[in-house]
């Protein structure tokens, strides 16, 4: 069994290391539009004319419909009917926010330094016009995606149609100081997975651990292809075996190669949560009795059993270290095909990427 480690590789950072974007948070954020919600609102368009058009037609088999878009997501610019919902009201705020409280843990203290979000906030104001923002863009969203369903439901396509509504990622939104998406705590690797349609129990929370591995299980298993699932090979099972069934004690994997010099590996259980890392110290958290994530159990001695029993089940699924040696050659690789890593260094230097079809627009706010 390899012995946990102590301090995080290559912890100091030269300047190059720190994303100069920033400032673009707080910069962006208030009333308007973006390039991405003019592409969102787009996408939900194209998905209102296909279900009307093209979904209501008589098919020979199941079909099945892929709806992607953006927000929410920097830049924190809202449509201002969503943004006024939450600007100059009292938002809650994030937790363990205050420099004092922050956790001080070596991943985490060099995620926060090279990010550098927080260091562009003048005051209470700005964090709330961040808050505000992103709130808003939640809100739109929901605005898209309301629309859709009700298309569906006046086509009468609702009965016959099962809707999985997921994301990639969360994002930090201040919680410890931090924004973004590169951290294992819950705001940042937790995803919303809904799913509604035939066979689906309303209104029933699953407390089952399941990942975006499932998704494509769930949609073989519904246009019915289940034997596929196995035929395939695929790591996931299908959601509609889990919904309103008791909960399961199922294991879960994430992992993330791209920000900073290692890697780290979550395993999600029912109750716990293991964190593992390539060049500093685990994390542990006990979600039943801390959902927060407000004490981290990572380096505590009465947990060591616990977290050695982890590691060797996160080590009987993969090498972690062998595993981020590959993904860094195969980054490596990449980056040779597309021009070097300085390239891609310039490249980091843009806000966030263009959306396709959203035009030249970057940020449009009244007035301006």
């Amino acid at each position: 069994m390899r012995h946990e480690p102590t301090r995080l590789t290559h912890e100091r950072q030269s300047a190059h290391d720190i994303r100069t974007t920033g400032k673009n948070l707080i910069a962006s954020a208030g009333p308007g539009e973006s390039s991405y919600t003019l592409y969102d609102r787009q996408v939900a368009a194209a998905a209102q004319a296909w279900l009307r058009e093209t979904g209501t037609r008589r098919h020979s088999r199941p079909w099945v419909l892929f709806v992607s878009m953006v927000a929410p997501h920097f830049p924190l610019t809202a449509p201002p009917d969503h943004y006024h919902r939450y600007a100059g009201r009292e938002l809650p705020r994030p937790k363990l926010y205050d420099k004092l409280e922050r956790p001080d843990h070596a991943y985490i203290r060099m995620y926060a330094r090279r990010s550098d979000y927080g260091t562009h906030f003048r005051g209470p104001a700005d964090l709330q016009r961040a808050l505000a923002g992103y709130f808003g863009l939640v809100s739109f969203l929901d605005e898209q995606i309301g629309n859709i369903l009700t298309v569906l439901s006046e086509t009468g396509l609702a009965d016959t149609t099962r809707v999985i509504y997921t994301s990639d990622h969360g994002d930090n939104l201040g919680a410890r100081g931090l924004w973004g998406k590169a951290t294992m705590y819950e705001e940042s690797a937790g995803i919303p997975m809904l799913v509604a349609g035939d066979g689906v129990p309303t209104g029933v929370a699953c407390a089952t651990p399941v990942t975006l591995c499932d998704v494509s299980a769930t949609i073989l298993d519904a246009v019915g292809a289940p034997d596929a699932i196995a035929e395939l090979g695929l790591p996931g099972m299908s959601l509609l075996d889990l919904a309103g069934q008791p909960p399961r004690d199922r294991t879960v994997l994430s992992q993330f190669h791209t920000y900073g010099p290692d890697a780290f590996y979550m395993l999600r259980e029912l109750r716990h949560k293991y964190v593992y890392y390539v060049g500093a110290p685990p994390q542990l958290f006990d979600l039943e009795a801390d959902p927060e994530e407000l004490t981290d159990l990572g380096t505590d001695s009465a947990y060591a059993r616990q977290r050695s029993a982890f590691e060797a089940r996160l080590r009987a699924i993969l090498d972690p270290e062998l595993v981020d040696q590959q993904a860094k050659a195969d980054q490596a690789r990449m980056a040779e095909r597309y021009g070097e890593f300085e390239v891609l260094r310039h490249r980091e230097k843009m806000a966030f990427t263009p959306p396709p079809n959203a035009g030249n627009i970057d940020a449009v706010h009244p007035g301006e």
